[in-house]
């Protein structure tokens, strides 16, 4: 038979040109393929058989051949040297490259064949923790540059981990903590975060070389806060979900039942050990029936013991139950006693920020920030009756501007001191929601100054449509296209923007919105957001109109509000967004933490007015007008106004037998533009 080669253009070569086969046997030759002559990647051919010129047999092969690579090899150890498995994020800094996940075994080596180039890896790892045998560290590792233009190694040594804590005069422990990472260069960014969980009782850093191609960045979170219950003689107590908090100061018997069944503990403090396989529901439900007070549960597991003991219900158990240590478990046992301390609302908490630009340095991480560098901030949150809420601050930064984080439970009203960190670049976004969340203020990014001592109010009156910078979007024109959007309850809060859940039938609140043009309806409806499509091209005249209630079964006070803006616009470049012209228009009363002002006596009073941020083609505010009603609107009386152009003050003389105040308010521009406000019920009366 004669052999040939189709398909391959002269990558494959044959030993021998023909083969003879005896009958009932076998034949073999050679096959030989040339890298050099390849084109990089997958090539294929065939073999073929022949007789007389005749195919009789083929058989097919391929070449695969390799673009420019290298190996890297990642070396991963823990806290004490030994090889561990990790999880990695494997970045190639060039243009439109995507991260790529990858996994270390337990070997703690992986190889890993890659295109010449700038890459950058990042890990976080579980190590061991700095509070004892059961504790457990979470461990940020990070090669941010590594050039590979030959084979190289990189090790992630868990042994030059630092431990990252934050110092602050008074007691706390951490609500929430987050740890950040942004690397950037070529056109190409990774970013990674974590929330960390609350099993994890410490954190950590390994330091890196300051990178020169690009740029990096980590950094640390904290949301702390007074610790829901202080023990005495013990380091920390966690709460668990699904109990209840014992309030104030208190001090029980402490029995140790080890994981033996609860006998003679009732009304006293129990410590338990919860044993593999047992659930927190079960031990729970023994104590209840035992009739504990006070649970302290401890187990063998790494890490902070954190679950839900609830009933089958979902109802939390009427009794408190907080998990401990080993350590702190022991200090328990040896005592014999628990004197203990619950606080369910934080009267002050610490949000703080610290980032490391270019790289983690290899120093002390703990961060201990001076009175210079933390705003004190009295924040107070408003209220007329007891109610639930909920609150967050959120940091951001140019390198992270996305805020994580979640609100946490407050109950209103309350008053509390918010340090927080400052410095270039240090914004914040800030979050409150009243009852179940049917209604949400937020704030723009502030920045505060360090060494200030603020006053921060949310939810005081006046409630009121404020179209401010956390909004999103709205008061915005492309072209031939409008779109508004005017959420009806911020507050006298700067620049506070209110939301509130209009859809639900059971949220009390209604709100309903339409724009006109040149005085025509042009679109109504329920919510904040109304639209303009089609637009003349010339310059007209447009009117937005939004009307909110709040009804007096569920809301105190149960006000009402009619609000109009009204200003002129013409065509704008479709290729973006353009703010359009309207005027905010703001109240500053001085009410009390339940919202109300005395009657009897005479209140100054403030009104601002200014445009939507960032809008364009505005004039100059001139005149202000405000008027007062004692009698739900049924009539008005004007108030006298003094100041300059964008603030005027007033006073108003308050019956002591009135039951609120309402408010109507108006500024205009010297362009035609308008704003008008009328706030029924506005602010209780005592």
């Amino acid at each position: 038979m004669s052999l040939s080669v189709e398909g391959t253009d002269g990558i494959a070569t044959l030993a021998d040109s023909t083969l003879t086969v005896p009958a009932h046997g076998t034949a073999s030759t050679t096959v030989t393929g040339d890298g050099a002559q390849a084109p990089v990647g997958n090539n294929s051919g065939r073999i073929v058989a022949s007789v007389d010129g005749e195919p009789v047999a083929h058989t097919a092969f391929g070449l695969v051949k390799e673009e420019e690579r290298y190996t890297l090899t990642v070396h991963v150890k823990d806290r004490d040297g030994a090889p561990t498995a990790a999880d990695l994020v494997v970045q190639r800094l060039a243009e439109g490259a995507d991260p790529a996940p990858a996994h270390v075994g337990d070997s703690g080596t992986l190889q890993l064949r890659l295109a010449p180039g700038t890459y950058s890896l990042a890990s976080f790892l579980d190590v061991r923790g700095s509070h004892g045998a059961d504790s457990l560290g979470l461990g940020f590792l990070a090669a941010p540059q590594i050039t590979l233009d030959r084979d190289v190694e990189v090790t992630l040594d868990g042994r030059e981990l630092r431990e990252i804590e934050a110092e602050v005069d008074r007691r706390t422990e951490t609500r929430q903590l987050i740890m950040e990472y942004d690397r950037s260069a070529h056109g190409s960014e990774l970013f990674g975060a974590v929330q960390v969980p609350v099993r994890y009782d410490s954190v950590f850093a390994a330091p890196t070389r300051k990178v020169t191609e690009g740029s990096f960045e980590y950094r640390t979170v904290w949301r702390l806060g007074k610790p829901l219950l202080e023990v005495r003689g013990v380091g920390e107590a966690l709460v668990q979900p699904g109990s209840t908090l014992i309030e104030g100061r208190s001090r029980l018997p402490l029995v140790d039942v080890g994981d033996g069944p609860m006998t003679d503990v009732r009304g006293k403090a129990v410590l338990a050990r919860l044993t593999e396989g047992t659930e927190p529901a079960a031990l729970a439900q023994a104590a209840q029936e035992a009739g504990v007070k006070a649970l302290f549960v401890t187990d063998d597991a790494p890490g902070r013991l954190n679950a839900w003991w609830g009933d089958d219900d979902n109802a939390d158990r009427p009794f408190q139950i907080a998990t401990v240590n080993a350590a702190d478990a022991a200090r328990l046992r040896n005592a014999g006693t628990v004197d203990m301390t619950g606080t369910r609302n934080t009267p002050y908490v610490y949000d703080l920020s610290k980032g490391y630009p270019g790289a983690v340095p290899d120093r002390d991480l703990t961060y201990a920030p001076d009175e210079d560098e933390l705003a004190a901030v009295r924040t107070r949150f408003h209220a007329r009756e007891p109610v639930p809420g909920g609150e967050f601050r959120y940091s951001i930064t140019d390198t992270f501007p996305i805020g994580l984080g979640f609100r946490e439970r407050i109950d209103y009203p309350a008053e509390r001191t918010d340090y927080v960190s400052t410095g270039a670049g240090q914004l914040w976004h800030e979050s409150v929601v009243l009852g179940e969340g049917d209604l949400e203020q937020r704030s723009g990014l502030v920045r505060y100054r360090g060494g200030t001592r603020p006053t921060l109010n949310w939810f005081q009156p006046v409630w009121h449509p404020w179209l401010g910078t956390g909004l999103g979007w709205g008061q915005e024109r492309s072209g031939d296209q409008l779109q508004f959007n005017t959420p009806g309850w911020g507050d006298s809060g700067p620049d506070h923007t209110g939301f509130g859940d209009v859809w639900s039938e059971e949220s009390g609140m209604s709100q309903y919105t339409e724009v006109y043009l040149d005085g025509e309806l042009v679109d109504r409806r329920r919510g904040s957001g109304v639209y303009v499509r089609d637009a003349p091209a010339d310059e007209r005249t447009y009117r937005v109109v939004t009307d909110t209630t709040l009804d007096a079964g569920r809301w105190e006070p149960a006000t009402r509000g009619h609000a109009e803006w009204t200003f002129r616009s013409a065509e704008t470049p479709t290729d973006r967004w353009t703010y359009l012209p309207l005027i905010n228009l703001g109240f500053d009363i001085d009410t009390d933490l339940a919202g109300e002002v005395r009657g009897g006596r005479k209140m100054p009073v403030g009104i601002h007015a200014e445009y939507v941020q960032g809008a364009v083609d505005t004039g100059r505010i001139r005149q202000a007008t405000l008027e007062v009603s004692y009698d739900d609107g049924q009539s008005w009386r004007p108030v006298r106004l003094t100041g300059e152009a964008g603030s005027w003050r007033g006073v108003l003389s308050v019956p002591r037998d009135a039951s609120y105040v309402s408010l109507r308010a108006s500024a205009r521009d010297d362009r035609g533009g308008s704003v008008i406000q009328t706030i029924t019920g506005a602010i209780g009366v005592r």
